[in-house]
């Protein structure tokens, strides 16, 4: 079993990461929500300074997770920050740590940067939030996850 984490490269992957993102937004009963289309999508992600970037989870060269983020300035931290949108992992592949994987490569490239990550979670979604606690990011009830460099 070979999984790759990377950065997703060119309109193929991109489409493909949003295919995932379509399917989690699926998963989540929340497809009526999503209203960017592929062409837009594909766009936003390819620009010289994009408004999406993308890390995509390869499992033995299939396009199997994404996780889709964004960076913006932080008026409380003076710095700038990620903002986690989607992270998805096609149920087929769950289970092997994939999405752990993604976590930890954002982790690298925020803390690369002294960049806090933020994101929300589903209250009721009782795994994730163990496994972002275990991983040391703080958790508040409103579902807001914040890690910051020190303990990524």
């Amino acid at each position: 079993m070979s999984i790759e984490i990377r950065p997703a490269n060119g309109r193929t992957e991109i489409a493909a990461s949003f295919t995932l993102v379509q399917k989690l937004a699926a998963h989540e009963n929340s497809l009526q929500y999503l209203r960017i289309d592929e062409t837009t999508f594909i766009e936003a992600a390819s620009k010289a300074e994009p408004q999406i970037y993308i890390l995509i989870a390869l499992l033995n060269g299939n396009i199997v997770g994404v996780a889709t983020y964004f960076k913006r300035f932080h008026i409380w931290n003076g710095t700038e920050i990620f903002e986690l949108d989607d992270l998805f992992v096609s149920p087929n592949a769950r289970g092997k740590g994939i999405g752990t994987q993604l976590l930890k490569e954002l982790s690298a490239i925020a803390k690369d940067l002294g960049s806090p990550i933020k994101w929300q979670v589903n209250a009721d979604n009782e795994n994730a939030i163990a496994l972002y606690k275990r991983m040391g990011a703080d958790y508040n009830a409103s579902g807001i996850c914040f890690w910051r460099p020190e303990n990524m």
